[in-house]
């Protein structure tokens, strides 16, 4: 047979089993849309949760490793400290399991009869071949000011603009800090680190790096001790101490977010190849005189079941098409995610091409059961 003449057979063919074709691109269109729907749901919100959980502040705290936990947590932290280059040497490390540092220097005071925790602090640095956005709890105190936490503004009676005097210096409100609803952070008073090593007498010392742990490997056993390596590799003279409600919150919304991804795909497959073994069962069933008499002028039953798979592949490429543009639109349009993110190019490439390779895999079995047929069995009326 010639070319044409073969492809006017498929068309016809898709022509003839009309209903039998458009069930098979809707079973394709219905998983190849759910795929791109789960994907971009899923890409969203683990988006949404990194940015939320940023936002709630640092989740690791770094300290010398000999810092007593007892005596920070009454607010005492006059024990050790380390050089204020840690902050630059683990910003500098690409294979860390971290980002977003800060650097700070933290002694509890008397400022006007009210206890405060002096913070000072320098600018956030970011891991190196990373651009982030500035953490909101990352303060860039300006030298000789100050920023008030909610409660110590209140008891001192301060707001922007007013002076404050802390050991014997004088600084300027330069803003009041919100209601953070815990201490220490509503009692401390945030200055520019060189300020606060000045008046401590520690130059060029820090007591504590505070550190956002990025996003690890969902199929990690144990993140926080992968997270405490990565850092104490660098570092081995320090104490990692995660605040483990907020890393392992946002590790396991994303893992949690893969595993259903997984499995409400891994059920529209299922379901996509049993039906479309199903309508290819049903389809050559009825094309079994057809097939005899292909057999009897000769045709060799590669050609014909070649007919057969290409059409199924043909269906599945269009039905894959079309699940791909209807479960991007109801992605885009269902307004699912506040800042909707996109499943990349090539994972839908992935799945135009899958597609019509799959569907050829789940038809072959039936095609080649009713092509091992007699010929006479084929042409026979009782045959099934």
């Amino acid at each position: 047979m010639t070319r044409m003449t073969w492809t006017r057979l498929l068309l016809r063919e898709m022509a003839h089993s009309r209903w039998n074709t458009l069930a098979t691109l809707l079973a394709v269109a219905a998983a190849a849309g759910l795929y791109v729907a789960v994907s971009d749901i899923g890409v969203s919100s683990v988006d949404a949760t990194r940015l939320l959980m940023r936002d709630m502040g640092f989740n690791l705290l770094i300290t010398p490793a000999d810092a007593d936990p007892a005596r920070w947590q009454a607010l005492d932290f006059s024990g050790p400290d380390m050089p204020e280059e840690y902050v630059k040497k683990l910003a500098g490390q690409r294979d860390i399991l971290a980002q977003h540092f800060v650097g700070k220097l933290q002694h509890t005071t008397d400022a006007g009869g009210v206890t405060a925790v002096l913070t000072g602090v320098l600018a956030e640095v970011v891991r190196t071949g990373t651009e982030k956005t500035p953490m909101p709890t990352a303060y860039d105190v300006p030298g000789g000011r100050v920023f008030l936490g909610a409660a110590v503004a209140r008891g001192l009676g301060k707001q922007a603009g007013d002076t404050v005097t802390l050991l014997g210096r004088d600084f300027t409100v330069d803003r009041v800090l919100g209601e953070y609803g815990a201490m220490p952070e509503d009692i401390r008073i945030f200055a520019h680190l060189h300020d606060a090593q000045e008046l401590l007498g520690r130059p060029g010392r820090v007591n504590a790096i505070d550190a956002l742990a990025c996003q690890c490997p969902a199929g990690a056993a144990d993140i926080i001790a992968m997270v405490r390596g990565s850092i104490t590799r660098v570092l081995p003279d320090v104490e990692v101490r995660p605040y483990q409600s907020m890393l392992l919150g946002r590790f396991e919304q994303r893992a949690m977010m893969m595993r259903l991804q997984a499995a409400m795909v891994a059920a529209a497959l299922a379901a996509a190849a049993a039906a479309v073994w199903g309508l290819s069962y049903q389809n050559v069933s009825a094309r079994r005189h057809e097939i005899g008499v292909f057999r009897a002028l000769g045709v060799p039953d590669a050609s014909v079941a070649a007919l057969f798979l290409v059409k199924t592949g043909a269906v599945a490429l269009a039905g894959a098409a079309l699940g791909v543009a209807a479960g991007r639109a109801y992605f885009l349009h269902s307004q699912v995610a506040g800042n909707p993110l996109c499943t990349p190019a090539q994972t839908l490439a992935l799945v135009l091409l899958a597609a019509p390779l799959a569907a050829m895999l789940f038809s072959l079995p039936p095609v080649a059961a009713r092509m091992g047929r007699d010929t006479a069995a084929l042409l026979g009326e009782g045959a099934p």
